[in-house]
């Protein structure tokens, strides 16, 4: 029989990634699968995974001039979550780590509490881990609460600009891909 569509053409045990299977976590601010946190938490709608360019340096020659790469240019990751009722805004409680409006006090960041290691995780069907990302040292760059409307009956949201340190790929030995997805070694 015909392989048909976008299997084709892939070795047993490929399989494509999905957009829409995928975990964000921020601690206290996000749902963390490990933790089983989940009561005062955002769950999120929308993110990505990380962008990253290169600066470049130059060699000036006699008749030309050629570039090399340079330092690593890790982009802000934008993440939306969903706004639901909770006893404090989790956003908000990351925001007062820094930052408390009331009184007017701007805290140096603090490692432990502002700056945090947020984690992307990537899972198949099974609910199986297939790629995970780590955003060392990040924060939120920005927070837009969004715009009400009257007129929309759609559900709010928060969107938030990370900014972090860099990110990486977690390789993952404890798992093979088999015909029958990941299994334990």
């Amino acid at each position: 029989m015909a392989k048909m569509g976008l299997q084709f053409g892939l070795d047993k045990g490929q399989y494509c990634k999905r957009s829409f299977r995928w975990l964000f976590a921020i601690p206290n601010v996000t749902p963390d699968s490990g933790t089983g946190e989940g009561a005062n938490v955002l769950p999120p709608e929308k993110s990505a995974r990380p962008n990253l360019g290169f600066k470049e340096m130059n060699a000036q020659h006699l008749i030309e001039e050629v570039f090399y790469p340079a330092k690593p240019d890790w982009k802000p990751i934008n993440l939306t979550l969903y706004d639901l009722k909770k006893g404090n805004h989790p956003v908000f409680e990351w925001i007062r780590e820094h930052y408390k409006p009331q009184p007017g006090i701007l805290y140096p960041p603090n490692a432990n509490a502002f700056i945090k290691e947020c984690t992307l995780t990537l899972y198949n069907g099974c609910g199986d881990s297939v790629e995970q990302w780590i955003f060392e040292d990040a924060w939120p760059q920005n927070a837009n609460f969004q715009v009400l409307d009257m007129n929309d009956s759609g559900i709010v949201t928060c969107d938030l600009t990370l900014r972090y340190a860099r990110a990486y790929v977690v390789d993952n030995p404890e798992f093979i891909l088999d015909g029958d997805g990941p299994t334990s070694v």
